[in-house]
Parts: C-alpha cells; sequence; structure tokens
C-alpha cells in the first residue's frame, strides 16, 4: 500500500510540475517540488526508500524535460541515497533539519548540473550561475519545503504507510 501512494504522489507532482507550477516561476526559476519530496521521504522513511523515491521521481522528470534520460534520475537517486543515511539520525520533528537537507540538496544538484554542462561544453559562467540559477532555486524551494514535509511527516504517521506490500 505504501508503494502505490508514493508512486501517486511522484505522478501527481509529476504532473503538477508540468502543468501548474510553470505558472508559479519568478524570473525563470521555479521551485524543485521534486527534490522537497525526495528530501522529506529520505529524512521520514530511510533507504531504500530514499534512494527509490529519488529514482522513480527522476525518471519520470527525464522523460517529461529531459533531453537525455537519466541526468535528472542520477541526481535525485544520489540525494534520496545521501539523505537517507540520516534517518534517525537527526531529529524531524523541527522544520529546520529538512530546510538544511533542501538548501544542501539543492546546492548539490545545482552542481552536478554544471559539471554535466561542463562535459557537454554549455559554457555557463559559475558566478552567473550562482546568481541567477543556484541561489534563487534554492531559496524559493525552502519557502514551500516546511508545508509539503508537515504533509509528508503526517502521512507517514497512518498506519497503512507501515505496512509492507508484499508479506515475506
Amino acid at each position: 500500500m505504501r508503494e502505490c501512494v508514493i508512486l501517486g504522489i511522484l505522478m501527481l507532482n509529476a504532473v503538477l510540475q508540468s502543468s501548474v507550477f510553470p505558472f508559479l516561476q519568478i524570473n525563470n526559476i521555479i521551485f524543485d517540488s521534486l527534490l522537497i519530496l525526495v528530501v522529506s521521504f529520505s529524512l521520514i522513511a530511510g533507504n531504500p526508500t530514499g534512494a527509490v523515491v529519488g529514482f522513480v521521481g527522476g525518471l519520470l522528470q527525464d522523460i517529461l524535460f529531459g533531453n537525455n534520460i537519466g541526468l535528472y534520475t542520477l541526481q535525485y537517486m544520489l540525494i534520496g541515497y545521501m539523505v537517507g543515511f540520516a534517518y534517525m539520525k537527526v531529529y524531524t520533528d523541527r522544520l529546520l533539519i529538512p530546510i538544511v537537507f533542501v538548501v544542501l540538496t539543492s546546492i548539490l544538484k545545482q552542481i552536478i548540473v554544471l559539471i554535466y554542462n561542463f562535459f557537454m561544453q554549455a559554457g555557463i559562467p559559475m558566478d552567473k550561475a550562482l546568481y541567477k540559477i543556484i541561489i534563487p532555486e534554492a531559496l524559493y524551494t525552502i519557502v514551500l519545503t516546511p508545508i509539503v514535509f508537515t504533509m509528508i511527516y503526517k502521512l507517514y504517521r497512518h498506519k497503512f504507510m507501515r505496512r509492507k506490500l508484499w508479506r515475506g
């Protein structure tokens, strides 16, 4: 049951990110709702849930928005896996923890994009990327982090989210 709910949330996010969220952009910067979801699931459920959520969500974004299949998948899977290590090691009842993780992972995600662009010879200057893309996207994303994290946290308090789909 848990897997079906998570997949439904990821699919809803993909639909919203392709249809509604572009209207909420500011200066061509859009918040990264998938990053918030991956960090939230990773902090609340740990690994391998965080890595799988990152993989599936990244794959959906690659299919919908990517020029190459795999870049978003790699980014979000790595983020989900790395943040999943903090599971049960940080106190997630405070909203400051997810905000810090979202800021750090947003910067990491953009660094991966910059490395990719460097090898693809896109020639984006680092200072322009920092001030026009990385910092504004991180700030815009952290505004919505408390709302999404609280919703995922409350969802995981329900009994059906703790049951496994297969009994083994």
